[in-house]
Formats: structure tokens, sequence, C-alpha cells
């Protein structure tokens, strides 16, 4: 720890230190060397050697390890707290959470060190305690502000160290347990503050654009459904895929995986999973959500060109009614989104998803369905040894000549008049959109230097329902689930 007369504080707040009089620095230099190696691994390694990372990076954890605790022994109790930080940090670099780690950091915090204490908190965090982890973060900040504004300088602080104090408050807050919907929008909005503040002290950090694109896709899904959320977060992420550090984090192609599945870019989708696996081959959640989105893809595509395998009996009966009707549904392991089928009266199949319905609650085999505007893009959706073909589309949609209120939606809100506006509307056109836009579909294979399976499907999107009613019955509040992403296990 640096002596108070080896450091001088400037009008900005900004703090040096002679490097020539400050203790265990050659211990601090191997610990960063840890965490370059560890951080720019794909700088000096190929991505085939991916599978090896994990193995040396332990390596060099525990060369860190060793030096710094052969020191223990010279040092007086009272002068090791960097000690501690050290030998707590070295420990603290591996993906799970590490219960020697811990004890050294808890150490560490004794000498009220912020960087003790925010190791402490991503320490707490990969434990799953929340709570913890967050007290840690608040006194790592609370500990920064002071030394900053007193001048007792008790080591280096710099706008380096603050970003990842405000980054971890960033995600920590998306992570709390809340009780309340409104709970939970109150965290995601100061997460996405504590983003903001972080990308405010270095805007060229990538794994800060990373971080504010994370908040606004948690904000575009809990608080409300705006585009332009949406717009922020994929802008976020180029701009963090240009920081050459940042565009390797497995993390920033799994969050981009979330984007584009929802958007129904689904080749993309499954080429960002893909890649998030070959950055972290370890990482078994990037494997599993490709295998299921796989499945999901192959079954959705099956359904339609089988028309819900329903026996020709039962399909004619159904299509005799002017609306589509719904001939099967397809839901995936994560439950999100629910889809289904329909055909129309001309026999043609198309697949609906549909987002914000509560598990238990959707549409079964026979009920009436009025699409209602459809956006159609069409699409390739590439998957090793398959591909995918098929129309998507951003819709609203009516079941069995009812409708559903979007106020049950979470996520978005307007005005009473607008639901009159669009239920007028709806009234007006819903006989006459129906069957101008709904295209054909077709199946086919084609071959190449290896067999790709061609499946085409009409699918529509329906992301946030102005209006929806199942058999009579209006959905109440309890049938409406918040959509949410599927949660990374990994820190970011």
């Amino acid at each position: 720890m640096a002596a108070l007369d080896q450091i001088r504080v400037d009008s900005s707040c900004q703090c040096y230190v002679d490097v020539d009089s400050f203790p265990f620095l050659d211990e601090q230099e191997r610990v960063e060397r840890l965490y370059k190696f560890r951080d720019e691994y794909f700088k000096t390694h190929d991505i085939s050697e991916a599978a090896m990372k994990a193995q040396r990076v332990q390596q060099e954890i525990d060369d860190a390890v060793k030096l710094v605790t052969s020191l223990r022994d010279q040092v007086p109790p009272e002068g090791r707290g960097e000690l501690y930080l050290l030998q707590g940090r070295a420990l603290n670099a591996t993906v799970e959470h590490s219960a020697a780690a811990e004890e050294a950091l808890g150490r560490a915090t004794r000498f009220n060190l912020p960087d003790a204490w925010n190791e402490l908190g991503e320490c707490q965090y990969k434990k799953g305690d929340f709570s913890s982890a967050l007290t840690c973060f608040q006194k790592a900040l609370k500990l920064v502000g002071h030394q900053c504004k007193t001048r007792m300088v008790q080591q280096i602080i710099n706008v380096a160290e603050k970003k990842v104090y405000l980054r971890n408050m960033s995600m920590l807050m998306r992570s709390l347990p809340w009780k309340t919907a409104k709970e939970r929008e109150e965290n995601v909005s100061k997460g996405l503050e504590y983003a903001r503040q972080a990308l405010q002290q270095d805007m060229g950090d990538g794994h800060s654009w990373l971080v504010l694109g994370n908040a606004y896709l948690a904000a575009f899904f809990t608080v409300e459904a705006k585009m332009e959320s949406l717009k922020h977060c994929k802008a976020a992420y180029s701009k963090a895929a240009n920081d050459p550090l940042a565009v390797v984090l497995p993390e920033l192609h799994f969050s981009k995986f979330h984007v584009q599945w929802y958007e129904e870019d689904y080749t993309g989708a499954l080429r960002s999973l893909q890649r998030a696996y070959e950055l972290e081959p370890t990482w078994e959640e990037c494997k599993s959500k490709f295998d299921e989105c796989h499945r999901f893809l192959q079954k959705l595509s099956l359904m339609v060109r089988t028309k819900g395998q329903l026996n020709q009996r039962r399909l004619n009966t159904l299509m005799a009614v002017v609306l589509g009707k719904v001939v099967c549904t397809v839901i995936p392991e994560s439950g999100i989104p629910f889809s289904m089928c329909l055909v129309d009266r001309d026999g043609s199949c198309t697949a609906v998803t549909v987002y914000n319905w509560a598990s238990g609650c959707g549409v079964k085999i026979g009920d009436s369905v009025a699409v209602l505007a459809p956006v159609l893009k069409s699409q390739s959706i590439s998957v090793p040894g398959h591909e995918v073909k098929h129309s998507a589309a951003v819709i609203v949609i009516i079941v069995n000549l009812r409708f559903i209120h979007h106020l049950h939606y979470s996520s978005s809100s307007s005005s009473s008049s607008f639901y009159i506006i669009i239920i007028i509307i709806i009234i007006i056109i819903i006989i006459i959109i129906i069957l101008h836009y709904l295209p054909s579909c077709n199946a086919h294979y084609k071959y190449g230097c290896i067999q790709v399976m061609t499946l085409s499907f009409r699918s529509l999107r329906v992301a946030v329902p102005l209006m929806l009613v199942v058999n009579k019955r209006p959905i109440t509040a309890s049938q409406i689930a918040t959509s949410q992403i599927v949660s990374q296990q990994k820190p970011e």
C-alpha cells in the first residue's frame, strides 16, 4: 500500500504514485498479466485452442498466487491489505465462484480498499448472493468518492477502476430479485443509468458498450417495449464489436442472439450462439440453447408443412371457417415464444409466434384466429446440416372473433382513446385483411458440397398484441407474463 506522501491528487481527482516506492509492484504486475492473459487470450491463441483456455488460465492463477503468498511472512499484519487483495483478485479470475478468493478478499476489505470491496462483490455475485454483492459494490463506490474528495488516498483510484464498479452495479441491478413488476422496472432502470455512467468514464471501452446494450435490452423487455430501446441496444452491441477485446467476449455474442432471435433473424441468432460457444467451449448454456432453437425450428417447420399433422377430415372441418384455425401449438423448452400453426380457408398453413403469454395460457386446436395487417419479411435460416426458409411478420391477432385488451400485456402502455380507435379500425378491416397478406409456401431441397435441407414455411410474429380474447373470455392479468430474456449464467 502506498504511503500518502508518495501520492498526489490533481484537480480532476486523478491519482499518481511514485512506482519506485510502491510495495508489491512485481506481484501486482504479475496479477495484471494474469488478467491480460485471460482477457486477451485470443490475441495470442487461435480459436482452435479455445478448449485449452480454462486450463491455461488456471495455471496462470496458480503461479500468481504462489508469488503473492510467498511474501506473507515478510509483511506485518497491518500492512497485508494489498497482499490479501492481490491474492483474492488472482483467485477470483475463474468463471466459477472461489471460496478461497472470498476468504482472501474478506480479509482485504478490513483495510477499506475500494478494489477489495469490488472484487468481493464480483465473488459474491458469482456465488449468487446478490444482496451481499450489492453491499460490496456500493461500498466500493462510496470509498472511491470519499477518497477522491478528502484526498485520503490508500491506493491508485482512476477512471479504469470506477467504470468497472459502475458496470458491476448495472449488471447486479438487473439480477436482483423482485416482488412486484414495479420494483423490477425500477431495478432495470437503475441498471441502465449505471451502465450510462460507466460508459461516460471511457467511451472507447467495448465492455462498457456491451453492458449498456444489455441494459437497453432488459429495459425493452421489462420496462416498455419501445423500438427505440431495441435500436439503442443494437447500436451498443455494434460499438462493442469494434473493440478488439470486447469482440472476443462470448457474452457479447450470446447477448446479440437474444435480439436476433426476437427479430426472427434466426440465421444470425444461431451464428451468434455458435460463436459464443466457440469462444467459450465450457459454456454449456450456449450449446443447449443452440440445440433447443434447432429443435424448435425443425418442429415448427414440420408442423406447418404437415398442417398440424391433422387428418384430412378434421382439416376440412376447420377450413370451413372463414378465419384461420389453430391446428397445432409448438412451444420451445424455454417457453418463449408460444407458437401455433394456422390453416385458412384455402388450406394454406402459417406459423404464428406470440410473446407475453403466461405459461399454460394461449390457444388450443380449433380456435379461430384473425391476423390483422401482417408485415411480412422473407428470410432464410441456415443451421449446420439444415436450412429453413420462411417469411416472418409483426402482427396483431384476434382469436374467435373476440379481442384481448392491450392493457393485459406488460411492458407497454397507451391511452384509452388509442384503444377505441384501434377497435374501430379492427372492426372495419378484420375480414378484408386476413386473406390478402398470406403468401403461399413451398418446401424444397437443394444439395451442394454437403446436403442442406430447406424447410419452407410462413411465420407471423406477435410482438405486442393490441387485443385478444380466447373463446369469448377476456385474458386476465394473471394469464400474461412479461417477456423475459433468457438469463445468461456467465458474468458480463
